[in-house]
Parts: structure tokens; C-alpha cells; sequence
């Protein structure tokens, strides 16, 4: 368990002292319960990933909603895990807690303390007494906004009253209050109620407003349902294809899945495609396993990949059943004989890996057997994948990120180089700084220059494709793609006698785990290589590289 889990106040107020002060815990003074805060105002740049000081801060209680003040030392370290009933998840959390959010999909449910009877019923208490409170106030604004409009006509009343026109047609059907935009705007103005949702129920689920509920007509109801349409489609359109494809294998493994089961011998009855429950996904979880072999990473994918496409197709998914599937997945997950299965995880790619690599032996003795004579890569193909892979490397790049540079995306500075790197697959662009490194073989910058320079003494003119073909006789052709990028790595490992297989997420794992061993701050390596906040790809090569930071036996006198 790292630092990011475990928090300790330094004396000196450092910065890095709390990484991530939305992940916390504390003792609610007026509950007595230990939980996470629903909200609270640090002392940082407004983002709940900002490293906090541990200076004077102010939190919401997630039970009771009591406001109080809490500096670093009230924090409440966490000694243990909970496991989430919604993903699955493991979250670190305090032994004591009462209350537990799920660090990957954000479900408050109950924590280990919670497993005392006694404990558990003063969470219930606090818990109710919250919600009556938060129901009374959004009441008391909805009759605050309803007497501003002549709405209300008696204090005594719960409900408003709405005076309907005289001349209102017959066909129109009942106006509901809750749906008066005047209303609503009012209630999401109010001070007291800035940390509520003005959901409903029906909302909530995503399933769509039946016509009658919603006081919609029929040419309305047409008209929202074939936007609603062209919405789903134009969602459709703009996924990758490389994402598209890939469900669509899922689906089709799916589709066989339902076939074998539907085999006399089995259930003797083929189910719909859409037929997407507990029993069919958690067998078809094992199914995965049993009959196909497949590796644990491959079947999370593709539950993923049956669910979007399931719902695509209009079914209803529910949650009990991509719970209850990724729960039959977590055994599997631990079987080291089954996550031996596929290629596993990409090794993590080192600067030495890098410096090996670019003094390699341009010579690539020929094949067994084979009627070629040796091969020497041509210098423009060295000078690339110098650049490409130091490149690569420094601004954590994906394959597709890579391919998609040009000449522009590189500025020089005194510093180094200012990287775009652009958008790909709806994740932002980010802008990175890359610094002149310790050895000309593997500095990004002065290997970029080189491989810009010859490309230009070639004959290529400056702004176009940052990374070109290279072919066997030293020819410049048309910009990388993906799998050429991805293959320019392998093929140069490879060469290099590297003990380990590097791929392109290796660039990534690579330079999260370097960086946090030398002393780079989390948040700086998670914006380098555009992760997401909650990424546990991201923290988990995080501890990677924290393994044997302030490790447990060192300095205790073994």
C-alpha cells in the first residue's frame, strides 16, 4: 500500500504530503463516524486530484452532511480494503470506516466498521436524518419557487398547485409540477442546495420518459424519439473503428456462446441475442475460461464489449449482471496459470532498455537457411527509431498518438522541446514538456533534432509527418501508422537481444515507473501520458514503481 493510500503529514508542509486529498478519510465530530467527505473545499487548485498541503480545509460529512474543519493530521489512514458490489474493485480504506467510496466507479456503500450491528444502525440513523433533511430543503425551494410564480396557494400544502388555464385542450395531458422549468431553474439556484442532483427516479435509469409520464404529446414524442435516434447513431459513428471492430468480435463470441448453450445437451433452447442477464453473463464468463482459454484481460474486455453492444441494440442491461460477471472474473484474475494466458502484461520498457537499443549493431545476421546475406538497417531507419522510440518514451505516447504527429507538434525551447501530442480516440490533446536528457543516445531532443534534419536533407519538406517508412534500401515513404510505430519498438528489441518483448504500451508502463523511482511526482507522470484521474492502469504502475520506496523490512533491524 503507497503513500497515495497511506498519507502522513511532513513536517516541513511539503507539497507532495496528501497526492490526492478526494481519496481521504476523516472522524465526523458530529456523527463520530469515519468516511470520506461527499465534498470538501482544499486548500489547492480547485481539482480533486491536486496534492494537498494538509492545511486548514472544510468537508461535508458523506452520513450526516455535518460541515466541519479537518487539517492533515485529523486524516484517518487507511489500514484495509472493501470490496465494491457494484465493479468489484478493491479500495483502500481505514479499518474503522463506516462508509466506503469506490475509488473506480464512485459507489458510496458500507464499510468494514459497518459489519458491527450496533455501528450499522447509528449509520442508518445519521444516514436518514441526512435525507430528510436534504428532502425538506428541496421542498421548502420548490414552495419558495412556486409562491414567486402564484403557484402555491396554501402554505399548509406539501404539493404545489397549479391553476390550469381555462382554455387548455382537452388532449393535453395533466401538467406536472415537477417538470415546470421555472421551477427547477429556482430549485438549482438555491445556496442550499448547490450539492444536490435534481434527478428522478426514472431519469436516474436512462431508459427513456413513457409519453404520458412526461405530459408529452404524440408529434413531441416523434419528434425527441427520432433525435434520440439520430443521437445514438451519431454516437455510433464517431466511436473509433478500431473500438467497433473490436465489440464486434465480441459480439460474435457472444452470439457462438448462445449457440453452445443452446445445444441439446445443454439448455435445449436458443436464447435471443439480447438475452443479457446474471445467469447468461456469468456463464458466459466461465464459458470464456472453460472452453476457450481465453486470457482474464480479454474476458473484463469483452463483457465490456457484449454490454455496449447489447444496449446498442436496445436491451436492457442491468447492473446486477456486469456485477455478477466480473465477480466470476476476479478468481480467474488470481489463477496465475490463467493470467499466464495471452501475452499478458507489456514489460515495462527502461532508459538502458533504450541505450541498448540505439547502440546496437546496424548488422542483422541473415536467417537460417535463408538465400540472403546479412542485413544492415539504413541510417534514416536508425536515426527514426532513435527518435521515435526516445520520443515515444518521454511523452508516455501511444501508437496511435505517435502517428498521427507532424513536424508542428515539436517546438524547440531553451529547456527542450514542447510536445503535442494530438487527439485520438475522443481523449484531449495534451501539450508536454520534454527536457534535454543525460546521454545523446536516448535524449529525446537532440534525437528528434537529428531525425528532423535528415529528413529534411532527404528531401522531405519541414511540417509534414513527424514519423515516415523507411524501407530496406534507405527510402523515405509515406507517415507510420499504428502498427508500423508499434512494430518499429518490437523489431528493435528484438535486434537488440532486449531479455524482454516491448510493445507499445511498454513506453508507457516504462515511463510511469522510471519517473516515480526517481522521485517524479504522480500527478506530473498522470498528466505526461493523458490518464484519467482514476485510472487503475495508472496507479497500479504507480506502486509498481513505489515498490520499494520506504520498503516494509528495510531498517528494522533484520
Amino acid at each position: 500500500m503507497t503513500g497515495e493510500y497511506l498519507p502522513a503529514v511532513r513536517e516541513d508542509g511539503g507539497e507532495e504530503a496528501f497526492p490526492r486529498p478526494s481519496w481521504l478519510y476523516f472522524t465526523c465530530p458530529a456523527c463520530g463516524l469515519v468516511a470520506r467527505p461527499s465534498s470538501g473545499d482544499f486548500p489547492s487548485n480547485g481539482s480533486p486530484t491536486t496534492p494537498w498541503t494538509g492545511g486548514r480545509a472544510t468537508v461535508r460529512c458523506s452520513p450526516c452532511g455535518h460541515r466541519h474543519t479537518v487539517t492533515g493530521h485529523d486524516v484517518v489512514p487507511a489500514s484495509s480494503f472493501a470490496v465494491c458490489p457494484r465493479c468489484a474493485h478493491d479500495s483502500p480504506c481505514p479499518a474503522a470506516a463506516a462508509v466506503v467510496e469506490c475509488n473506480s466507479c464512485h459507489l458510496y456503500f458500507d464499510g468494514p466498521a459497518a459489519a458491527d450491528p450496533g455501528l450499522r444502525d447509528h449509520l442508518r440513523t445519521a444516514q436518514d436524518r441526512h435525507a430528510r433533511q436534504l428532502q425538506a430543503t428541496l421542498q421548502a425551494a420548490k414552495d419558495r419557487a412556486a409562491r414567486r410564480r402564484g403557484l402555491l396557494v396554501d402554505e399548509d400544502l406539501v404539493d404545489v398547485e397549479v391553476v390550469r388555464p381555462a382554455a387548455a385542450p382537452s388532449d393535453t395531458a395533466p401538467l406536472d409540477p415537477e417538470l415546470l422549468p421555472s421551477v427547477v431553474e429556482a430549485v438549482e439556484e438555491d445556496e442550499d442546495l448547490v450539492d444536490a442532483e435534481l434527478l428522478s427516479a426514472e431519469e436516474g435509469q436512462g431508459a427513456g420518459t413513457d409519453v404520458a409520464e412526461a405530459g408529452l404529446d404524440a408529434a413531441s414524442a416523434a419528434v425527441l424519439a427520432a433525435l434520440d435516434a439520430g443521437a445514438r447513431q451519431h454516437l455510433d459513428d464517431v466511436r473509433p473503428e478500431k473500438t467497433k471492430a473490436a465489440y464486434a468480435r465480441d459480439w460474435a463470441l457472444w452470439r457462438e456462446y448462445l449457440d453452445w448453450l443452446a445445444t441439446p445437451e445443454r439448455a435445449g433452447h436458443r436464447l435471443p441475442d439480447t438475452a443479457v442477464s446474471v445467469g447468461t453473463l456469468v456463464g458466459f464468463v466461465t464459458w470464456l475460461d472453460a472452453v476457450l482459454e481465453a486470457a482474464p484481460a480479454s474476458i473484463d474486455r469483452r463483457i465490456t464489449g457484449v454490454t455496449v453492444e447489447a444496449r446498442r441494440r436496445g436491451a436492457e442491461v442491468p447492473k446486477d449482471a456486469t456485477v455478477a460477471a466480473r465477480q466470476a472474473l476476479k478468481p480467474i484474475k488470481l489463477d496465475k496459470v490463467k493470467a499466464a494466458r495471452g501475452r499478458g502484461k507489456a514489460k515495462a520498457l527502461t532508459p538502458e532498455h533504450l541505450r541498448t537499443m540505439a547502440t546496437a549493431s546496424p548488422v542483422v545476421p541473415a536467417a537460417p537457411g535463408s538465400s540472403r546475406g546479412d542485413y544492415e538497417v539504413p541510417e534514416l531507419a536508425r536515426l527514426r527509431d532513435a527518435a521515435l522510440h526516445a520520443v515515444g518514451f518521454a511523452v508516455a505516447g501511444r501508437n496511435e498518438e505517435l502517428s498521427v504527429q507532424d513536424d508542428t507538434d515539436f517546438v524547440l525551447v531553451p529547456e527542450g522541446l514542447e510536445v503535442t501530442v494530438p487527439s485520438v480516440k475522443g481523449r484531449p490533446a495534451r501539450t508536454v514538456a520534454v527536457a534535454y536528457g543525460q546521454h545523446p543516445e536516448t535524449c529525446p531532443v537532440r534525437r528528434w533534432e537529428a531525425w528532423k534534419a535528415a529528413k529534411e536533407e532527404a528531401g522531405v519538406a519541414p511540417g509534414g509527418a513527424a514519423w515516415l517508412a523507411v524501407d530496406r534500401w534507405g527510402h523515405l515513404g509515406s507517415r507510420m501508422g499504428p502498427d508500423a510505430c508499434r512494430q518499429a519498438l518490437t523489431r528493435s528489441g528484438e535486434r537488440a537481444g532486449l531479455p524482454v518483448r516491448v510493445t507499445g504500451h511498454s513506453r508507457r508502463r516504462g515511463i510511469v515507473t522510471t519517473g516515480r523511482r526517481h522521485g517524479k511526482r504522480a500527478e506530473k507522470l498522470r498528466a505526461q501520458g493523458g490518464w484519467a484521474a482514476n485510472s487503475p492502469v495508472f496507479w497500479g504502475y504507480i506502486d509498481e514503481g513505489e515498490l520499494w520506496e520506504d520498503a516494509a523490512t528495510e531498517g528494522i533491524g533484520l
